[in-house]
């Protein structure tokens, strides 16, 4: 293995740092068992699609959605991180569905007609899980009276403490590390519903990777995240670890998809 190496899911303003360190302690453990020539710098990007069709990039992190709709075909799986977050069970997290704490809303019903922040349309935890929650509510294939894409979960959930909209579905683990290092404000808000638990957010590599040095990048992630040198990072970051989780796995993501637009509801709106 020879490359660029881009975390872009959780890579939040005030946490950069820390995850280069995370990322630089890391590929250091990972040497000790002879798991070498990945590049100890993270990449940046700000077009994910662009540094994922990059043939320089070696190894990156994506979400559940988009590798269903199609990333699969170039990316393969490598070990999916677990995290200390209450939302989540092992390598499984969920999307939790905010509103301001003085709403008056007691379940996603109460907001019908109401403004709904979302991501971008290729996220799970704040389109596709949030969509097909709202599928069996939707008439017509109509919910919400308006929806604004934010352009991220950190914006969703700006905008929702600003009033700029009602409610938004993030993805639990953002949610988590932003309350915990004050990122934005998040003392006004409150967790309306909360989604069904998937997989989490993958590792992956290209799929013309070596299967050899994909087990042993897998091998050598899973050791070097429980290391007692990497206990520090891995607490600020929320980081509990890495597991292997089935490509089947994913396909729960697929699935809801395909339901809520078996229910007439193709689209959030």
């Amino acid at each position: 293995m020879n490359g660029r190496v881009s975390l872009p899911m959780y890579d939040l303003p005030g946490l950069q740092t820390a995850w280069d360190a995370w990322w630089r302690e890391m590929c250091r453990a990972m040497a000790m068992d002879g798991v070498t020539g990945l590049q100890e710098g993270l990449t940046r990007c700000p077009d994910l699609m662009a540094h994922w069709r990059d043939p320089s990039m070696r190894l990156s992190q994506t979400c559940g959605y988009p590798y269903k709709l199609g990333l699969d075909r170039d990316w393969r799986l490598v070990a999916t991180p677990v995290y200390d977050v209450a939302w989540c069970d092992g390598p499984r997290y969920r999307n939790i569905v905010l509103v301001r704490r003085d709403d008056a809303a007691e379940s996603l019903a109460d907001l019908r007609g109401r403004r709904v922040a979302f991501n971008s349309r290729d996220s799970h935890s704040g389109y596709n899980s949030l969509r097909w929650m709202i599928a069996p509510l939707a008439e017509g294939g109509r919910f919400f009276g308006d929806t604004v894409q934010s352009g991220g979960h950190l914006a969703s959930i700006k905008a929702l403490a600003a009033g700029e909209v009602d409610c938004c579905s993030v993805d639990c683990v953002t949610f988590a590390l932003i309350a915990k290092h004050g990122i934005a404000p998040t003392d006004g808000l409150r967790v309306l519903a909360e989604g069904p638990l998937v997989p989490g957010l993958p590792f992956i590599v290209p799929r013309s990777t070596p299967e050899g040095e994909v087990l042993a990048l897998k091998a050598g992630l899973i050791a070097a995240a429980a290391r007692p040198e990497m206990a520090g990072l891995n607490a600020f970051l929320l980081v509990d670890g890495f597991a292997e989780v089935l490509e089947s796995g994913y396909d729960a993501i697929a699935d809801m998809d395909a339901e809520a637009a078996a229910k007439g509801y193709p689209a959030l709106k």
